[in-house]
């Protein structure tokens, strides 16, 4: 249904199914706004209804967004961000104090955390999110668990908390600045971001997904800078652009209406066109959102 509303392919009985979504979300909402005490389900929630374009939502969608504004107010380095410019965060991992510090991702408690706002955001956004469960304890010495860099530096969260308010109206609200201020000011000299000073389109894609969000920021020469980098990634890194990155990414690209977003789209629509299915999917997991995230990137650049 998520699906059909973001391409605006309606059934008749979508209505009554997206008021009863509506109802449910408005009785799992908690007494301090959010969805489970969660930065990245509250986060999820609003995207989720920005899809589903409810009629009676205003008041859930204003008491969540408050929520998420408040949580970005209370990170250490709100008041550092008011003052950061794009580009001037030059010490790697360093979001300005924002969802940090990346020191203590190995903490237990830290690490759970983190495993579980990582299964949120697979919930919500299954082409972005971690493709298992993520687990918060280790079953060995050896074993690995926990979110990744992305999460643990903290740009998934900022990111995403960031979209989620520019797609429900708070793109211009002076409280969401300083969070963009920071996002801006990780962005490395490639035109990418990541942890180290490189700049990697696997973490690019969560910052170019809330640039497009915002009315403004979607046509600035921040944008435009990622948008180069994910087409330099795209003409030299195939294996990249032939996994199941490529959906998350033309889904992230096509909000954005430029020249290089067109050719980024048109390049990764003709390679996906051979490897379609007789069903005409392109097959698990994800196999609707991966459906949804190709016919998005067409209409908006076919």
């Amino acid at each position: 249904m998520r699906a059909r509303r973001l391409l605006n392919l309606h059934r008749k009985d979508d209505e009554e199914a997206v008021r009863s979504v509506e109802l449910q979300l408005a009785e799992a909402q908690l007494p301090d706004d959010s969805f489970e005490h969660s930065v990245l389900k509250t986060a999820g929630v609003l995207n989720l209804l920005a899809d589903l374009r409810p009629f009676n939502s205003e008041a859930l969608v204003e008491r969540a967004s408050s929520h998420l504004l408040s949580i970005l107010n209370d990170q250490p380095g709100y008041e550092r961000a008011k003052e950061l410019t794009p580009g001037s965060l030059r010490t790697p991992c360093d979001l300005c104090g924002f969802f940090g510090p990346y020191e203590d991702r190995g903490h237990p408690d830290v690490t759970a955390h983190g495993a579980r706002e990582m299964n949120f955001y697979r919930e919500f956004e299954p082409l972005l999110g971690p493709k298992s469960i993520v687990r918060g304890t280790r079953r060995s010495s050896l074993d690995r668990v926990g979110p990744p860099s992305c999460y643990s530096w903290g740009l998934i969260p900022l990111c995403y908390s960031i979209e989620a308010l520019c797609r429900s109206g708070y793109a211009e609200d002076e409280g969401l600045k300083p969070a963009i201020n920071a996002m801006l000011g990780a962005q490395r000299e490639s035109g990418g971001w990541c942890r180290n000073l490189g700049g990697h389109p696997n973490c690019t894609v969560h910052a170019l997904r809330a640039l497009a969000a915002h009315r403004e920021l979607r046509h600035s020469v921040y944008a435009e800078k990622a948008l180069r980098l994910m087409r330099r990634t795209q003409q030299a890194s195939a294996q990249w652009w032939s996994g199941s990155n490529v959906f998350a990414a033309i889904q992230a690209v096509a909000q954005c209406d430029t020249p290089v977003a067109r050719e980024i789209v048109r390049s990764a629509i003709l390679s996906l066109a051979p490897r379609q299915r007789k069903d005409g999917t392109w097959g698990d997991p994800c196999r609707v959102e991966r459906v949804a995230a190709v016919l998005y990137a067409a209409w908006f650049h076919g």
